[in-house]
This record gives C-alpha cells, structure tokens and sequence, in this order.
C-alpha cells in the first residue's frame, strides 16, 4: 500500500541517506536483488547510458575542430636540397675570350635550403628563408671555383583590405569556436533529456510496483473472501451464486496482478537499459527494487520560472550562439566585397666566398695586345697554337699566360662556405631589400555579392529562429508549471478518494463481520479501493515526473541534482 503524506519525510529521508551513501556499480546491480534511489540511477545512467556515451563524442569533436582550425597558424618549416648538372652550349666571343674552352660550359651546383613561412592572425604571411649554393663552372665569367652563394630573405605581406582581421583562417577559428559553445549547449540540453529519461523509467518502475503491492493485497484480500463465502455456503447461509461470484473475483484479482507484474517486467528493463548495459540474460536474472512515488511540495512561481528558463535553458543559449554566428558569417562575408589591397616588404642578405681561378682571364690583354705565345685569336675567338703548334687547355691558357702580380684581381670574399654566412651576418655583405603593393578587384564581383546577401538572409533566419526558440521556452514553462500544479491537486484529490475509499470498505467489512453485508459487496468496495490506489500510484508517479519536466523546461534540472556538465563533458575526454 502507499504510504501516506505521513510517511513522505521518511521517504524523503531515506532518498537522502541513499545519496551520500556509496555510489553503486553495474557489478552490485544486474544478477542482484537491490533496492536503489533515483539519484543512484542517475549516476549509474550518466555513467553507463549508451546514448549518452554517443553524444559525449559531439563536444570532443567540437574541441578537436577548434584545434584544427587553429593549426591554420602554426608556422611551416620546410627543407630542400637540389643537386643539378647543367651543360649549356655556347657560341659567345665573350666566353671564349675570357677563356671558356670548348663548345660548351658545365655547371655542377649543390643547393641547400631551409626555412620558416606562415600565416599570423587577422592576416599578414611571412617567410624567412636560408639557402646556399656550392657551384663548380667551366665558365670563364665565373672567377671561383668552387662559388659559394649564401642568401637569407625575410618578406611579410600585410592585407589592408580584403582579410584585414577578416581572413579564411581567422574566421574559421572564430567559427569553430562558436561551435564548440553550440556543441556545449546541445550536449547540456541531451544530458537534460537522459537525466529526465532516467528519472522517468524509475518512477514508472515504482509505480509498477507499487500497483503490482496493491493488487497482490487485493488478490489476497479476494480469496480470504472466498474462503469467507465457502464457509457460509457450507453452513448453508448464501447460495452458490454467491461462491461463483467470489470466485470470479479472484480470478479478476489474478487478471489484474499478473498484468501489474508484467508492467514490473516491461518498466525494469526499460531503467536498466537507461541506465546500464546489460546483457540478454541481465535482464531475467536482476531484480531492481525502488522507492515508493512519495509527495513533496514543490511551490512554483510561472515568471519566476520563465526568468529561470530565459537564463538557463541551453536551447535559448544555443540559438543565440547561432545568431552571433550568422553575424560573423555577414561581416566576413561583407570584408570579402572589399578590393584587396596588400602592401609588402622584403629583406634580403647575401654573402659570397669560393676559391679564385689561378689567373683570371679579364686581364689577359694588359697592354690591349693578344699574347703571341698562347692566346686567344681575336678573329676566331679560338686559342692559339703555342710555339711547338699544340693547342693547350683552359688549364694550360691560365698558367701559360704571363700576367705582372700587381694587376691580378683579388675578390677577397673568403674560401670556405662559413665565409660566406659570415659575410652577411657581420654586416660586411650585400644587402637588399623591396616594397611591393598589390590592388585587385574582380569587375562586377557578383560572387562576393551573393554570398553577402545570402548571409544577410541566414542572419534574418537564425533571428527569427531565437525569437520562436523563445516562444517556445515560454510555452514549455507555462505548460509544465500548469502540468506541475494539476498533478498536485490530482495527488491530493486521489488520496482524498482513496482515503475515502478504505474507509468506506472497513466499514463494509465490519458490516460483514456483523452480518449486514456480503463477500460479494466487500468485493466491489475492495474494488474501488484498488481503483482509488491505482489513481494515487498515477498521480504521485505522474507528480514526480512533473517536477523532472518543470526542472527541464526551466533549464535547472542538472543543477538541482548536482550535476558538473564539465565533468561529464570530460568524461568523454579521457579516452582521446
């Protein structure tokens, strides 16, 4: 049997106890016989629920797409090596007269490179870069073999237009970020929805229960009737209608315990699986016990409930996150109108060092006169026969030719790969540097044009979705504080009637006691006192989910059941 209003603070402690109590394991549920409370479900619920572990992804994604978006930042290093072989015909009197041989020049060059380049928020790009080349030429213009080249050039571009502030990367992050708060609040609003689902399948569970207690004491109270009826019959003070009856209500009493039993059956497992994985056989093998549906008042004010969902609500917060992002999406789309204007400005450093060739060629004519041993003929541009008529090699050119020290050249940048960086790095090298402006504007741009007004229209759009969000917000509350406030005065009526209803079965039990009555009349008050039980377990099962529904619909029902959306958003975390 219920228990009275009396007993409510029992209840209600004993709920309390339960909670500070230790925390259950699926372990000490399923194969057990266990008796748990509503706020031992939700845990185990928040914990195990599978719908629940499903949307735990949806914040962690959201994070992870922040991260990505953000990675549009992280600088580039880059490396490259290149060896090449170049063999370039030649048919020049300039190479031949500084003493290229042959019909061609070879070049063999190592290149190393290596550098850093990127992209900053609001939009400048940059890039810094090293390289070094080591070159061995057959040329006659090149005075070093081998030439070492060393450059570093550091450029930034800086958008003053078009991707000022407003650049592909910047936007993204700022998007992503946005829907990472959306994601935020989706997740908050389903964690409502899977607390209310628990809280839910426990109270139709007690109810179950409680109803299936009611009828097993009507299905006694209806044989010690029959008992009561074959006894008189035998005495031979009713008739046999009178045992038929009593029988029929028996069989009525089984009728209504075995469908109150299966209901047990249908609502335990629909909480075990809100609130746990069980296996096939979990379910046969588990006996989840609950507490009585007991009443609590729970005084409610509608506008101090529509402030609270206004404040509160995740759906509300996350039409406004999506109004704040159609915002963005409209001023992105409108700096993409603009003409793009970038300025620019590069730095570059370039050192230079190799060993000279033994006597250059440019001083092969220090008098303006061809030498007339071994030179070149300045009609055929070809090298003349020495005096035993052999023609030498480029080799033999550069050692045979007789040129006074004091007009040799000498570069003085070095021999060594290090001499080159040096040169630069101590301020001794060649510097360079450039600024550069771009202006582009594609004519008629209607691109840019369409992709703004279709923004200006999504804007539009997510403002009339929050206006109607908050209609709606409006109504949920309105609807659950009336919903709330009905099932209190149906608990208060129904344990009126029921009171009413033991009462007057007492009374006709007192009057079959004393002979004024009959079985057949105890039965039918026996049965309005277990329609009258019935009616109580509904308003009270259907009081508890009432106050679930209000704490939903106000946006406080995590909350007031002490529950970290951080914590939980986390728990989904752990395993990345």
């Amino acid at each position: 049997m219920i228990r009275t209003r009396g007993m409510t603070l029992v209840c209600a402690a004993a709920i309390a106890r339960a909670a500070a109590g230790q925390e259950l394991q699926p372990g000490d549920v399923l194969g057990h016989d266990v008796e748990i409370t509503v706020q031992q479900a939700v845990a185990l619920g928040l914990e195990n629920n599978l719908n629940l572990q499903i949307i735990r992804n949806d914040p962690a994604t959201a994070r992870e797409r922040v991260r990505e978006a953000q990675g549009a930042f992280n600088p580039n290093a880059s490396g490259n090596y290149l060896q090449n072989h170049v063999e370039t015909p030649i048919a020049s009197n300039l190479q031949a007269f500084f003493g290229t041989v042959g019909d061609r020049t070879e070049d063999n060059s190592k290149t190393y490179g290596a550098g850093l380049n990127g992209i900053l928020p609001y939009g400048p790009i940059y890039s810094s870069g090293y390289t070094l080349q080591d070159l061995s030429s057959t040329s006659g213009l090149i005075s070093l073999k081998p030439q070492y080249t060393a450059n570093w050039t550091t450029g930034l571009t800086i958008p003053l237009l078009r991707d000022l502030y407003w650049d592909t990367p910047d936007y993204l992050v700022r998007r992503s970020k946005l829907d990472q708060e959306i994601s935020d609040e989706v997740f908050r609003s389903q964690l409502e929805d899977g607390v209310t689902l628990v809280e839910t399948a426990y109270w139709d569970l007690s109810a179950s229960r409680a109803l299936e207690v009611a009828t097993q004491q009507a299905l006694d109270t209806a044989h010690e009737l029959l008992d009561q009826t074959n006894v008189q019959y035998q005495v031979g003070t009713v008739s046999k209608v009178l045992v038929t009856q009593a029988e029929a209500t028996v069989a009525q009493r089984e009728s209504d315990h075995i469908i109150a039993l299966n209901s047990v059956r249908r609502s335990q497992d629909t909480l075990l699986t809100a609130m746990l994985v069980p296996d096939i056989n979990d379910y046969s093998n588990t006996n989840v016990r609950t507490l009585d549906p007991s009443f609590t008042d729970y005084p409610v004010d509608v506008n101090a409930a529509v402030e609270k969902a206004r404040a509160n609500r995740p759906e509300l917060v996350s039409a406004e996150k999506q109004v704040e992002q159609a915002e963005m999406a409209e001023k992105w789309s409108w700096n993409q109108k603009l003409p793009a204007l970038d300025v620019g400005a590069s730095y570059t450093m370039e050192g230079l060092s190799g060993s000279q060739k033994t006597k250059p060629g440019v001083v092969l004519f220090p008098n303006g006169q061809p030498q007339p041993s071994l030179g070149i003929n300045p009609v055929t541009s070809t090298l003349n026969p020495g005096p035993d008529g052999i023609i030498g090699t480029a080799d033999d050119f550069y050692e045979n030719i007789n040129v006074p020290a004091a007009v040799q050249p000498n570069f003085g940048f070095g021999r060594t790969p290090a001499a080159a960086n040096s040169s630069f790095l101590d301020g001794h090298g060649f510097h360079s540097w450039a600024f550069t402006a771009t202006f582009n504007y594609p004519i008629g741009n209607d691109t840019a044009d369409s992709r703004y007004v279709q923004r200006k229209i999504d804007l539009r759009r997510a403002k009339t979705a929050l206006a109607r969000e908050n209609q709606n917000v409006v109504l949920d509350v309105r609807s659950a504080v009336r919903e709330l406030q009905s099932s209190s005065d149906a608990v208060k009526a129904a344990e009126r009637a029921r009171i009413a209803s033991a009462e007057t079965l007492h009374a006709e039990q007192e009057r079959l006691r004393l002979g004024d009555s009959t079985p057949h009349n105890v039965s039918l008050f026996q049965d309005d006192f277990l329609q009258a039980q019935g009616r109580e377990i509904t308003a009270l099962r259907n009081y508890r989910v009432a106050i679930s529904a209000l704490e939903r619909a106000q946006g406080t029902l995590l909350e007031a059941r002490g529950i970290s959306v951080e914590e939980e958003r986390e728990r989904g975390m752990e395993q990345y």
